[in-house]
């Protein structure tokens, strides 16, 4: 029998459904007290997004890149030094004090133990990206995995030679995209897959010689929809000198106006069976879930999680191969783990932190290679399992108390007073983001952008309008961000070009970017929607949509009249896109 419960960070109601009673049941612990979104937001938090501090080891003193603030309150080791033998993480163990609330000691404890300044592993020449596993000669990328010469990318998979180029997978060549994958000399392309020699698509498959395009599948030779042979093509392509900084931006308000010209489908959702949500691959059994991606089966809530999760609720930016978390951020290859952030191969552990390769850890930071530990301290397993159910008990009859009222019991993720980042570094500030006003009247910390030391030697409209008069003496200078930080895209005011991105823009006839990298990104992920789903009716309305915008290419099943079709979309129904149920969708397009 479902349940209607109010949430107690936001006040809004919200439902739990017979199945979701059924799983919490399974692993052992109470129903939620927050909604979903509220749950999510809440992970978010705790994580770190596109924030990078220069800063010295606490240890050996080694001049570093860190994402932690050197205000900070923790100790931040570099990567050698974390990695090394030189530190325990149980010489900061200690007892478990029942006078005081678990989240309380819990904060103490991770404000002790050292924390690594950037999570980078097997990579080469990345000193300044995080997150990055297997890569090499990137340059400031975050979340890069086995990826190689890509600059200002979030998110690449299996990449190369690709810049400003986010959440692709087999990309090549990609500049300025966004979810798009097996993609190859492609710029400005959103959620489009298997393109190629193409600029500025949107949900495309299987496209070459494309330009300004929307919902195509295999086509060739089209400029805005409109097929060409390939003589006109290459005739009226040339009018489209993306050199030239004057010609792309009129591209980029071209396609903005023919973008909201045309139907969007409810979501893009592949491959995937009996499932809700957007950005689904290869997916089964899966609701209210973002983003996910091959092997991903009867989870609910998730988020950016893929390579074989299964049976877990609310997991975020997790993979290869999980079952039974719930409540986690950033696990790979771990089961029966839950309110745990940070970690690879945990097992059967609650409320750690960033530890690894361990099992039956309760209230534990850093910790490695360990067993049976609570609050980083060593027990035997029977001292272990009636110390873990005291605790749990203990979290019920004396809970954490947050700011702004909300009740902490067992069951409940960390807190957001608890996160290691301010807002405006954390992740929920890019999916959901405040001004720094209204993140203070919510009770959110926030960083301000430090001070910089530099002189501007060029303003963004000083530059060369082509990269072919650009000179090389470029690389020397310190470009003013044509936004000067007037926006709320955490934009870092100032930026350079590097020699090898040079070289990029020139290979692929670029012109120069006018934004710094910050402003990039924001304004790349203006196109994408955010992980919440509305219940929305289909704008077909029998020759037309309920616009009058879009004149349908074909009749649809409905004949003359309002498709009667509703479904859940990430669409909020206060934008502007025009969007049509599968069966409308595929009538047009596929």
């Amino acid at each position: 029998m479902s349940e209607t419960k109010q949430c107690q960070n936001c006040k809004q109601e919200f439902r739990i459904e017979p199945e979701d009673f059924l799983f919490y049941e399974k692993i052992k612990v109470p129903a939620p007290t927050w909604c979903p979104e509220c749950r999510l937001k809440r992970r978010l938090i705790s994580r770190q997004d596109r924030t990078l501090y220069r800063d010295n080891c606490d240890l050996c003193g080694k001049d570093m890149m860190s994402m932690y603030h050197p205000d900070s309150p923790y100790t931040v080791y570099c990567s050698p030094c974390w990695w090394s033998d030189k530190w325990d993480a149980l010489e900061y163990g200690r007892e478990y004090d029942f006078k005081k609330p678990f989240f309380e000691q819990f904060g103490e404890l991770m404000r002790s133990v050292p924390r690594q300044a950037t999570f980078l592993n097997k990579s080469v020449d990345c000193e300044y990206c995080d997150a990055t596993t297997s890569s090499k000669n990137c340059y400031l990328n975050f979340g890069s995995y086995y990826s190689e010469d890509c600059l200002y990318c979030n998110g690449p998979i299996f990449s190369r030679s690709s810049v400003d180029a986010d959440f692709g997978m087999n990309m090549d060549h990609a500049y300025e995209t966004y979810a798009s994958d097996d993609i190859y000399n492609t710029k400005f392309g959103w959620f489009s897959v298997q393109c190629f020699d193409s600029d500025f698509l949107f949900d495309c498959k299987g496209c070459s010689h494309c330009f300004g395009c929307i919902n195509l599948r295999n086509k060739k030779y089209h400029i805005f929809n409109e097929p060409y042979s390939k003589k006109e093509y290459e005739e009226k392509i040339g009018y489209w000198d993306l050199g030239s900084y004057e010609r792309l931006q009129e591209a980029k308000q071209k396609f903005k106006s023919f973008y909201y010209s045309m139907p969007h489908r409810w979501a893009a959702i592949i491959n995937s069976t009996n499932v809700t949500g957007n950005g689904l691959v290869n997916t089964k059994n899966c609701h209210q879930c973002f983003s996910t991606i091959n092997g991903v089966e009867n989870c609910k809530f998730a988020f950016l999680i893929g390579l074989n999760a299964k049976d877990s609720y609310d997991v975020s930016f997790s993979g290869e191969t999980l079952e039974l978390l719930y409540e986690t951020s950033g696990l790979l290859r771990s089961s029966r783990t839950f309110f745990t952030k940070g970690g690879t191969e945990i097992l059967n552990s609650e409320y750690c932190d960033l530890s690894r390769n361990s099992r039956y850890l309760f209230g534990c930071a850093g910790v490695r290679d360990k067993s049976y530990c609570i609050l980083n301290k060593q027990y035997s397993e029977i001292e272990y399992r009636d110390l873990a159910d005291q605790i749990k008990e203990q979290m019920n009859t004396l809970p954490y108390v947050d700011a702004r009222g909300n009740v902490y019991r067992y069951g409940e993720y960390f807190p957001d007073e608890l996160s290691v980042w301010a807002y405006n570094e954390s992740y929920c500030f890019e999916w959901f983001p405040l001004t720094k006003e209204d993140a203070l009247k919510k009770g959110y910390r926030w960083q301000d952008r430090e001070e910089r030391n530099y002189q501007i030697t060029v303003a963004a409209d000083e530059l060369s309008d082509h990269i072919q008069d650009v000179p090389d003496s470029i690389v020397n200078q310190i470009i003013e961000c044509a936004h000067k930080g007037e926006c709320n895209h955490e934009c870092v005011t100032a930026y350079r070009i590097i020699p090898r991105e040079l070289a990029f823009y020139r290979d692929m006839n670029i012109a120069l970017p006018r934004l710094c990298y910050n402003c990039r990104f924001y304004e790349r992920i203006y196109w994408r929607t955010p992980p919440k789903l509305w219940n929305r009716a289909c704008q077909c309305a029998g020759t037309k949509d309920d616009r009058n915008i879009y004149t349908n290419s074909t009749s649809h099943f409905h004949g003359g009249g309002h498709c009667p079709n509703t479904f859940d979309t990430a669409f909020n129904p206060e934008r502007k896109e025009i969007v049509y149920c599968k069966d409308c969708y595929q009538d047009e397009f596929v």
